[in-house]
């Protein structure tokens, strides 16, 4: 079984108590099945219109990124989307320590974090149960599979994503940044994680959209009753 593991900082970041040592994480097998695609409406985010990537290789252990978004209390269930991609040349083996790319969320006061991915040549974890940190069911988190843009250098294994994910509501009424972190192992093998699209979504209740479904069924029947006058 292949084993993850991350980077000191981003555990740290992670599990705000845990500030020694590295935790490890074994690989979750399989794809998580990713239900439904969420229907939503757009409140306001912070737009990220150039896809901001990095590869390893430039002998730094951790790139970080970071984005900052201030989450409004009267929000109805907010959810973070983005697109990313990771790639590698790198294969999974037994006992291997490989490159990652992960998403972690974190408030201001860094009180709470949650990790919504992390992914490596073994494959795509989402939520990843993490001491310490908030859990998040990974069912929650809606995924479509996005073509992987033209960037160098081309990798052997590569895949991409557009992500729907829940914002839990410790989260609510402040500012939280988003880390995406690119993990290199160092060896001779290049990797690279990238980003795009980062936005702040309201999903509304189920009951609005029930009735706008319900007005939409009675406004079509009145105009066929008018059509057979």
């Amino acid at each position: 079984m292949s084993s993850r593991w991350l980077h000191p900082a981003v555990l740290e970041r992670a599990v705000p108590a845990a500030k020694s040592g590295v935790s490890e994480w074994r690989r979750v097998f399989g794809w998580l099945a990713i239900s439904a695609a969420l229907l939503f409406s757009l409140q306001t985010g912070q737009a990220q219109g150039t896809i901001v990537f990095h590869n390893t290789g430039g002998g730094q252990p951790l790139v970080t990124e970071v984005r900052s978004i201030f989450i409004d209390a009267g929000l109805q269930q907010p959810h973070l989307l983005f697109d990313f991609g990771f790639a590698t040349d790198e294969t999974s083996a037994p006992g291997s320590f490989l490159d990652s790319f992960t998403v972690t969320i974190q408030d201001s006061a860094q009180h709470f974090s949650a990790v919504y991915l992390t992914a490596d040549a073994s494959g795509l974890s989402w939520a990843p149960q993490t001491p310490g940190a908030l859990s998040i069911d990974p069912v929650s988190i809606s995924s479509n599979p996005l073509t992987y843009p033209n960037l160098l250098p081309v990798l052997a294994n590569r895949s991409a994503f557009e992500v729907t994910a829940p914002i839990p509501a410790q989260f609510l009424g402040g500012s939280v940044n988003i880390y995406f972190d690119l993990f290199d192992n160092l060896d001779s093998k290049t990797s690279q994680g990238w980003f795009n699209n980062l936005s702040l979504a309201s999903v509304p209740e189920p009951q609005v959209w029930a009735l706008f479904l319900a007005g939409g069924a009675l406004i079509w029947g009145f105009k066929g009753r008018g059509r057979q006058k």
